[in-house]
This record gives C-alpha cells, sequence and structure tokens, in this order.
C-alpha cells in the first residue's frame, strides 16, 4: 500500500510538472523563415500563430504561398519538438499517448 501512495504521489507531481511546461509552451515563442527568406513566421509552443511578416512584399503570389507554407511547417516542427523534449523530461522518456 505504501507504494500506491507513493505513485499517486509521484503522479500528482509529474502532472503539477506538465501543467507548469505547458503554461510555459504558451509563452515561447518560435521563429522561422523559409529558405529564401520572404517570410517569417512566429508561434507559440502551441502552435498558435502569433505573427506573420512578408519580407520581400514583391514576391509573386505563387512564391509567397510556398514560402509561407515552408516558414509554418518549420515553425511548427520547431514548435513541436520543443515541446516533446520538455514533455519527455518530465516523463522520464516514457512514451505517453497524446503528449509525444
Amino acid at each position: 500500500m505504501k507504494d500506491m501512495g507513493k505513485l499517486m504521489k509521484q503522479a500528482q507531481e509529474m502532472k503539477s510538472k506538465m501543467k507548469k511546461v505547458q503554461d510555459e509552451l504558451k509563452k515561447t515563442l518560435v521563429t522561422a523563415k523559409d529558405r529564401k527568406e520572404i517570410v517569417e513566421v512566429t508561434v507559440t509552443g502551441e502552435l498558435e500563430c502569433r505573427s506573420l511578416k512578408i519580407l520581400k512584399p514583391e514576391t509573386d503570389q505563387v512564391k509567397l504561398e510556398a514560402a509561407l507554407k515552408e516558414a509554418v511547417n518549420d515553425a511548427n516542427s520547431k514548435a513541436k519538438g520543443l515541446a516533446t523534449s520538455r514533455l519527455s523530461e518530465i516523463s522520464g522518456g516514457l512514451n505517453i499517448p497524446g503528449l509525444t
């Protein structure tokens, strides 16, 4: 029974730490540009777009759309990697569905 109490305490601590990390991720900003530096996208650690800048407004629509797609995907990939890294530190590397 002592082990169950210990497990419950550890689970509660992990939950608290995860909440803290999730709150930090809401405030963490990740910025990415496309390879040609036509656009710059900034997202939070929770993948919410915070800003989108067109650095070269003279770019034609097709190239601009491709640059946006590339920058958004890159920013989201970086943010997901950051979130996975921070949450796996807490879970001790456990593969918990929905968290990693």
